[in-house]
C-alpha cells in the first residue's frame, strides 16, 4: 500500500475490478456471516458523488455511523498520528499552522485524490463492533487483492463522515458506512507518494506466551 494519495485518472478495467472484488469475497468471516456490503462507484456516478460530497463538506453536513473522537486515541497512538501528519504535510509543502491549505487538501480527498474508482464498505446487520471486525478482515483482503492485481489504493476515513450523502447518492437504505477506499494507479511523480509510513516494533505490539520451541520452522 502506498503511504500517499495522488492518483492518475487511468481506470482499472472492468474484468480486473471483478477479479479483485471476487478475491476479496474470500475473506474470513466469523460463522461465515459475511456482513459486508460493498458499493463501487466510477464514471459519471463517481463524479456526481464527488460534487455532492464537496457540497456537504461546504455546508458542514456531517453524518457519521461510527462515533469518532480524537480522544479515542491514547497518547501512544496520538504520537504515531502526529508523526505521519508531519510526513504527509511536509511532502505536500503545507505548514503545520496553514489551516487553509489543510482544508483545501481535505476537499481534494472528497474528490478521491483523482482516483477513477471508489469503494464504500458498509457493515450490515446491527452494525456492531463484532460485525465491523469481519468487515475489517474483508477490507484488508480487498487491499491485498488490489496490490496483487497491480492496483493502488488509499483508505479514506474522511469519507465515512458523510454517510448520509453517500447513501442518498447511491440509493442505499441499509448498512453503516465504515470506510471508503479510492483506487486506481498511483502518480509516481507526486511527492506524497514517496512517503513510507513506519510501524511499531514487534516487541511493542506482540507478546508470545508459553513455550514456542518446535512446531513451525
Amino acid at each position: 500500500m502506498r503511504g500517499g494519495s495522488a492518483r492518475r485518472p487511468a481506470r482499472a478495467g472492468h474484468s480486473r475490478r471483478r477479479a479483485i472484488f471476487s478475491l476479496a469475497g474470500a475473506a474470513p468471516s466469523n460463522s461465515n456471516a459475511q456482513p459486508w456490503q460493498v458499493e463501487v462507484a466510477g464514471g459519471a456516478v463517481r463524479d456526481r458523488l464527488a460534487d455532492a460530497l464537496l457540497r456537504a463538506h461546504a455546508e458542514q453536513r456531517l453524518s457519521v455511523d461510527f462515533p469518532y473522537s480524537k480522544d479515542m486515541y491514547p497518547q501512544t497512538h496520538q504520537a504515531r498520528r502526529a508523526e505521519f501528519g508531519a510526513q504527509l504535510y511536509g511532502a505536500l509543502g503545507i505548514g503545520l499552522d496553514d489551516h487553509a491549505a489543510r482544508a483545501a487538501y481535505d476537499a481534494e480527498s472528497l474528490r478521491f485524490y483523482g482516483a477513477p474508482h471508489v469503494a464504500f464498505l458498509f457493515v450490515t446487520g446491527d452494525g456492531g463492533p463484532r460485525l465491523a471486525a469481519d468487515v475489517g478482515a474483508y477490507m484488508q483482503t480487498l487491499l491485498l487483492a488490489m496490490t496483487a492485481y497491480g492496483v493502488d489504493s488509499c483508505l479514506q476515513g474522511l469519507l465515512s463522515f458523510y454517510a448520509d450523502t453517500i447513501r442518498a447518492q447511491l440509493g442505499i437504505t441499509t448498512g453503516k458506512l465504515l470506510v471508503g477506499i479510492s483506487f486506481g494507479y498511483a502518480d509516481d511523480a507526486a511527492p506524497v507518494n514517496q512517503i513510507t509510513t513506519g510501524r511499531a516494533t514487534l516487541e511493542t505490539t506482540t507478546a508470545f506466551h508459553g513455550r514456542h520451541s518446535g512446531g513451525l520452522p
